[in-house]
């Protein structure tokens, strides 16, 4: 565990972020992003979240934040999405950070949209087209303790920015309500030099806190984060996956043919359904194994590791490699698990390829098991002083 990741937008410039932590930077957060820096590969050290989409697409979710501290990864949360997030889950050992984070946590703020904006595409640097409520809340509030404006004036505004749709909000909007309330011209006035001299803005400032503070984290050499729950897998958890899995594939299929994944099969399906009958054996393979919740042992994962290793001196993919050794245990485990299952298909195709009798002398040719042993048929007891065939290894993994 030693990469960091951070999900940033609009709330801080990227050129700032990385003058305060050095992470891998990644766009707002959305459904499936975190799990799919988790899934099936080596955890990262930490997590940052501080932008985080929603509306057009799915927030991330819980579940997946949950996930990654079972996992060992500290997860960090600020500024906007990481702040509620961070509310809701730092009982479970997320980490917020940041005055927004506390008012969250503490039941002070309670709506989604305190922190909710519109903003400019990622070519365009998430340029926010709209205030946050929460920095409106910050910005009023200092101009009130600075004397610029009254109690009054401060609560009026409050409720009216409150009262407009999150993606009206503006400094000119709060100006013009203040207006159109009759407040006090010369307490607008001095609002308006105030947050134009000052701009007033605790989503970056919570967003710098967060970096700030995991950076000394990741510096004190804290270790991998402990969880003290049961991460419990759900049905539409195993759908998430399934969708994060085939987002990858169909990035990976993309990067190295420029098609989709759609056209791959279509295509592999005319010329060599073969391929296509293999494929679709692994997946039958892995969700098979998903429900029967099989596991392999680090014994067979390291003797099919060891067959797929390039050979010394030579160049070679690790991550190709972990993957093929993962798939063939697997196999091995889940056949010896199902092999009854098997049997009956596996007969049907060698006699479809004329291999029967081929087969069947190779196994003539096999040594005969020790001398007393027995093999019942089916449904046939053993004898309990009957010598045994020993059980495959693994069967009852």
């Amino acid at each position: 565990m030693t990469a960091t990741y951070v999900f940033l937008g609009p709330s801080l410039p990227l050129d700032e972020a990385r003058e305060l932590l050095d992470a891998h930077y990644l766009p707002p957060v959305s459904c499936g992003d975190i799990t799919d820096l988790v899934l099936d590969r080596e955890p990262p050290a930490a997590i940052g979240i501080v932008d985080g989409l929603f509306e057009q697409v799915p927030t991330v979710w819980h579940k997946e934040i949950l996930f990654a501290l079972s996992k060992g990864v500290r997860v960090f949360g600020a500024s906007s999405m990481g702040a509620l997030r961070a509310a809701e889950l730092h009982t479970f050992g997320m980490e917020g950070v940041g005055g927004i984070f506390e008012a969250f946590r503490d039941g002070r703020y309670t709506d989604d949209d305190e922190v909710t904006i519109v903003h400019a595409p990622a070519e365009d640097g998430y340029r926010s087209l709209s205030e946050a409520m929460v920095n409106l809340r910050h910005g009023l509030a200092a101009a009130r303790d600075a004397g610029h404006i009254g109690a009054v004036t401060h609560d009026r505004l409050v409720r009216a920015a409150k009262e407009t749709f999150y993606p009206e909000r503006s400094w000119g909007r709060v100006l013009q309500d203040g207006r159109s309330l009759g407040l006090p011209e010369a307490e607008l006035d001095a609002l308006r030099s105030f947050t134009r001299g000052t701009a007033p803005d605790a989503k970056r400032d919570d967003a710098r806190a967060l970096l700030t503070h995991m950076r000394g984290t990741l510096e004190a050499g804290r270790p991998p984060f402990t969880p003290d729950f049961d991460f419990e897998p759900t049905f539409y958890w195993e759908k998430l996956l399934t969708v994060v899995r085939q987002q990858r594939t169909e990035r990976e299929v993309s990067r190295l043919l420029g098609v989709s994944a759609t056209a791959l099969i279509d295509h592999l399906s005319a010329v060599d359904p073969g391929a296509v009958d293999r494929a679709l054996g692994e997946v039958l393979v892995r969700q098979e194994a998903d429900r029967l919740g099989v596991l392999v042992p680090e014994e067979t994962r390291g003797r099919h590791a060891a067959r797929h290793r390039p050979p010394h001196g030579a160049h070679g993919d690790g991550a190709l490699t972990d993957l093929l050794a993962e798939r063939d245990a697997l196999r091995e485990v889940l056949a010896k698990r199902l092999q009854g299952e098997l049997a009956g298909p596996v007969l049907r195709s060698l006699a479809e390829t004329g291999r029967l009798d081929a087969v069947r002398e190779a196994l003539a040719a096999r040594p005969v098991p020790p001398s007393g042993a027995t093999v019942p048929a089916a449904g046939e007891e053993i004898p309990a002083d009957s010598p045994r065939v020993p059980e495959p290894s693994g069967r009852r993994e």
